[in-house]
């Protein structure tokens, strides 16, 4: 059993899920939506081009956060070292987490340059460089969400007994915000 308290893992498994929701929410909407084009009516083409960096930015954001160290200037953060360092988990489940975690890494590495100097600060040389940074290989992001899911779910596990379901409902928000949409129906 974790030392960690089971209010704790369960916040934490929470914060996960709502990480994973919020980039399903942009690549539903964006990236695998076949009445895309809807979006880009003259209308509101505008509104949905901000929409999607707001996604973007803040999916990215929430990514980032999950991968800060366990404990920085002093004060504990609530992340994925947080939970593997303050468990007391057997070997088998601390090294499964820790493959996991640095899985992870990888891809919290290629992002963590736009979380440094544009998510959580606003660097004057590079915003006015116009660099592009936080950018990642097709399907990085797919693998990292099965990495998080999978180490949300083995932490929920071993200190709960049960497995952590991600809620997978976004898909269906967003099919029935298009076809309303659509319509026109308010």
């Amino acid at each position: 059993m974790s030392n960690l308290d089971k209010e704790t893992i369960i916040i934490f498994c929470e914060h996960c899920d709502w990480a994973h929701q919020c980039w399903l929410m942009r690549k539903h909407l964006y990236d695998e939506n076949p009445n895309k084009k809807i979006l880009s009516h003259p209308y509101h083409n505008y509104f949905f081009n901000r929409l999607e960096k707001i996604l973007q930015e803040y999916w990215m954001h929430e990514v980032a956060k999950l991968l800060d160290p366990a404990i920085q200037y002093g004060n504990d953060n609530l992340s994925v070292d947080h939970i593997l360092q303050g468990g007391t988990w057997s070997p088998e489940v601390k090294s499964i987490l820790t493959k996991l975690r640095d899985n992870m890494y990888e891809f919290g590495n290629k992002i963590k340059p736009a979380r440094n100097k544009l998510l959580s600060h606003k660097d004057k040389d590079v915003i006015l460089s116009g660099e592009s940074l936080g950018g990642f290989q097709e399907g990085d992001d797919v693998a990292f969400f099965n990495a998080l899911r999978a180490y949300a779910s083995e932490a929920h596990t071993y200190a709960i007994g049960l497995p952590y379901e991600f809620d997978d409902l976004t898909k269906n928000d967003v099919n029935i915000f298009i076809s309303t949409f659509a319509k026109g129906l308010t």
